[in-house]
């Protein structure tokens, strides 16, 4: 392989690297701002609960709604991280030559 398309390869690898790291992050955003959103509603009703019996069933619910999202998310962010690192080790070219001492250069290999 010539050093032109080791740079091509390189260069392709790490924009689609980024491409899905940066769609990670605004995915990841969005689901933050349900979060906040679940948030700000169940304060404002617990702020207008009437008794106490009330504000605990309010807070219940809350944090049961909470926790589903905190989880959703938590997932959803390990399941993203998990599919980049597979797309680093799965990537069957190396990245550049040996000779390039400002390249990291990985590769694996399998079975080993």
């Amino acid at each position: 392989m010539t050093a032109e398309a080791d740079t091509a390869g390189f260069r392709n690898f790490n924009n689609g690297l980024f491409e899905r790291t940066r769609e990670m992050n605004r995915s990841r955003l969005e689901r933050l701002r349900d979060i906040h959103r679940v948030d700000a509603d169940f304060s404002s009703k617990l702020l207008f609960a009437k008794n106490p019996a009330e504000a605990m069933a309010v807070c219940s619910r809350w944090m049961a709604k909470r926790l589903e999202a905190v989880t959703n998310e938590q997932q959803s962010f390990a399941t993203a991280w998990l599919g980049l690192i597979s797309d680093v080790g799965n990537n069957p070219e190396p990245l550049a030559s040996a000779d390039e001492p400002d390249v990291v250069v990985w590769r694996s290999k399998s079975g080993q």
